[in-house]
């Protein structure tokens, strides 16, 4: 153990060495954040507003609904949602001005449902409730009642709060390149040469590393980039103590597994092309880009990225107190550091050196 405590001191010196490096980080990710959240503002509080939702209709005098309209009326405004009746109106102008969100136009034995073309959930709303109207009317017309069934929504973050969360884990899940700065210490220094000629042995040269690069990323992402975006963005991090568990353990797990690329391929710039692939891939499907609330992207393929389960954990705690994905998560963490690990120390002790 002390040899292990002596090798990652030494690594820590020479990762230090490059303060410009560690600064360039943690100004990079505030910048990348803050341009993020600048840009997806508008998309993340629209999605998140409530706004008012209005019905207008028109009634024939001969349509079958007619002995059911103040029934409909008030089943639509018990749920919330203004109802407006029209005569002689033209619908395409009224949802063009924005006056109305969907027309129902109650004509003999049909009706016909008009919304905005950009908004086709509308119209699908209004037509879901009066097709169950529909359905019971052709049971007991003097028994309809008109209801919905509120679902309990869960609070969505704002894009402050969002991208704040994903980019650091973004920017987290990267650290393993502060292990570059070891490479070129050493080959400057010939200090791997030296290491491999000396008794140290390859995995406490492996866990030396692994824990430099380790606390390194967790001082810097975690705790200098994180706290200074919460500060800058005035974000208000739920469930502090597990969050911050959660962020370090990913730290862990993504330093790790960075460390494997290292490792196989013993070539830092072709290491770091393909780690930086597999990580923007797993940002891309996890949310780190395009948030998971939005994304078109199958849950399927959302849940191969390491990054996803996450994103999702943090948010939710951030959010909403709690997060059904955080099992999850911790398994998925558990799994890339245990395997990430168990592999690195077996490939090293075997080659003596990282």
């Amino acid at each position: 153990m002390s040899r292990i405590f002596i090798l990652t001191k030494n690594y820590l010196k020479l990762i230090f060495r490059a303060k410009s490096v560690l600064i360039i980080t943690v100004v990079g990710a505030l910048v990348v954040i803050a341009a993020l959240t600048n840009v997806f503002h508008t998309l993340l509080d629209q999605a998140e507003t409530e706004e008012d939702f209005t019905i207008g209709y028109e009634m024939d005098e001969d349509s079958r609904y007619a002995l059911l309209e103040e029934s409909i009326k008030s089943g639509f405004e018990d749920e919330g949602m203004t109802v407006i009746e029209y005569s002689d109106a033209d619908p395409d102008a009224l949802i063009r001005d924005e006056k109305i969100d969907v027309f129902i136009d109650f004509e003999g034995d049909s009706y016909s449902i008009k919304g905005r073309s950009n908004d086709e959930i509308d119209a699908r709303i209004v037509q879901y409730v009066l097709y169950n109207v529909d359905h019971m009317m052709n049971g007991d017309m003097g028994k309809v009642e008109v209801s919905a069934g509120r679902i309990e929504a869960r609070e969505q973050a704002d894009a402050d709060t969002y991208y704040t969360i994903v980019q650091t884990v973004y920017f987290s899940s990267l650290c393993s390149i502060f292990l570059c700065l070891i490479y070129i210490a050493e080959r400057k220094q010939n200090i791997g040469i030296r290491f491999r000629s000396s008794t140290a042995g390859g995995a406490r040269i492996y866990l030396g590393k692994l824990i430099a690069c380790t606390l390194t990323a967790w001082l810097v992402m975690a705790f200098i980039t994180g706290g200074l975006a919460l500060f800058l963005f005035d974000i208000e991090l739920g469930c502090p103590l597990l969050s911050i568990s959660v962020m370090l353990f990913a730290i862990l797990a993504f330093v790790s597994f960075g460390m494997l690329f290292l490792i196989i391929f013993d070539n830092p710039a072709a290491s770091i092309g393909l780690f930086f692939m597999v990580i923007w891939f797993s940002g891309y499907a996890g949310g780190t880009f395009e948030t998971y609330m939005l994304s078109s992207m199958s849950r399927s393929v959302k849940e191969l990225s390491p990054l996803y389960y996450v994103n999702r954990t943090l948010v939710e705690l951030s959010v909403n107190g709690q997060s059904d994905y955080l099992g999850r998560c911790l398994m998925v963490l558990t799994v890339m550091s245990v395997v990430s690990i168990s592999l690195g120390m077996f490939i090293t002790s075997k080659k003596k050196g990282v």
